[in-house]
């Protein structure tokens, strides 16, 4: 090799580190400005990395002149396992074109600050169900490339995509590109039926009506709480108040499949009604379980270990004690109140107890999370939501207060 040579792959090593260090400072994802996208696909499949090119596909700049006339950035999602192997195909061409990359589960420098940008589950089902374009890279189906934008305009861009929010929220009459218009296209693509005069409010219950809506817990914590998400939390609390009411004294803790013997779910079980009064334990079915994955954050039902998400398996509906009893965990009330902002019962933190105590007595290679719990009554809506579909109504008004 050369000393060129040398010295350009020693840059490029250095970019790389460099570049995935200031992304993991920021808690956003990395860029890379690159060239010869042909090339980088080409490579990225010889590597055997599964990714997607998430929107915009026709707009992607596969050749120099294409390349030189580009002012947008291409955005990438990219399997956790691979997602080094795909940065560092990317640091070693540098070039013009921006290209951004997120990972499945949002692992750190890959995130949207901090967050994954979609959640883990659906992030796997854009992968696993990707569909190669003509032009040499891949892209999501037609269905998933729809959800997948009709998430990014009402939950990452909310109002600023120029789209009316339905709400007492003005949306930005001149935004970069016609999101209206590729959506419409999208959705004529993938047989969706869609109104040309739809709202933002609208397309969020398109969105939660398949499956893909932003479940409120995650709204909570979004770190862009631009306007329109901030009106459409208020919407969401307002209608499931009555519920919420309902629910304020009842908690579900979720143990999942990494709760893996009937020996250490029985030790769960246990230790929480040490704290609450168990009212049912329930097996969950395929289809409570996809829809607790897709309609709740959990901890984003994904660990880094796994390709594959941990699903939910039980779940443990409780009634809280008339008075919270001592402090599960050593912390100060200072970090208590930055670590759970929306925590309502201190007894919930039990949870972190059970782990410990699992991990103890059953180690592995790695640290099991083992369990899940809501933190307060809206969450608790939720994952019933989740658990029982349409009988989540008569649940609450069975189970809880009135």
């Amino acid at each position: 090799m050369s000393l060129i040579s040398r010295a350009k792959t020693s840059w490029a090593k250095f970019e790389f580190h460099a570049r995935l260090a200031h992304a993991r400072l920021k808690k956003g994802t990395v860029r890379f400005k690159i060239t010869d996208l042909e090339g980088f696909y080409k490579q990225m499949e010889r590597a055997a990395v599964p990714y997607v090119v998430l929107r915009w596909a026709d707009d992607v700049p596969m050749t120099s002149a294409m390349e030189k006339l580009n002012h947008h950035d291409v955005d990438h999602l990219i399997a956790d396992h691979q997602i080094k192997t795909a940065l560092k195909i990317a640091s070693v061409r540098p070039g013009k074109t921006k290209c951004d990359f997120y990972s499945a589960s949002g692992q750190s420098g890959t995130s949207y600050n901090g967050m994954p940008y979609y959640m883990p589950v659906h992030a796997h089902r854009i992968l696993s169900r990707r569909v190669a374009d003509p032009r040499g890279f891949f892209r999501p189906c037609a269905e998933d490339e729809f959800f997948a934008f009709a998430f990014h305009l009402c939950y990452h861009k909310g109002h600023r995509c120029g789209i009316p929010t339905g709400l007492n929220t003005p949306h930005d009459k001149f935004p970069q590109r016609d999101y209206l218009a590729g959506l419409l296209s999208m959705a004529e693509t993938a047989g969706i039926s869609l109104s040309s005069s739809i709202t933002l409010v609208e397309l969020h219950a398109v969105l939660s009506d398949s499956g893909w809506g932003m479940s409120n817990d995650l709204m909570l914590r979004w770190p862009d709480q631009h306007p329109f998400l901030k009106a459409l939390i208020s919407v969401e609390e307002q209608r499931v108040k009555e519920y919420t009411a309902a629910a304020r004294r009842l908690t579900v803790f979720i143990l999942r499949d990494d709760c893996d013997t009937s020996e250490l779910q029985q030790i769960a079980v246990k230790m929480i009604a040490e704290r609450f009064t168990v009212i049912q334990e329930i097996v969950l079915d395929a289809e409570a379980k996809n829809r607790i994955m897709s309609q709740t954050r959990g901890g984003n039902w994904i660990e880094k270990y796994r390709t594959e998400p941990v699903e939910p398996i039980i779940a443990i509906i409780c009634r809280e004690a008339a008075h919270a009893g001592p402090l599960p965990i050593a912390m100060s009330a200072a970090k208590l109140a930055k670590r759970y902002p929306h925590l309502d019962n201190k007894d919930v933190l039990i949870k972190r107890v059970i782990r410990d105590h699992i991990n103890k007595i059953a180690p592995l290679g790695h640290d099991r999370v083992a369990i899940h719990a809501t933190d307060n009554a809206l969450e608790t809506v939720e994952t019933l939501r989740a658990i029982f579909g349409d009988q989540m109504k008569s649940f609450i008004k069975t189970q809880g207060e009135h």
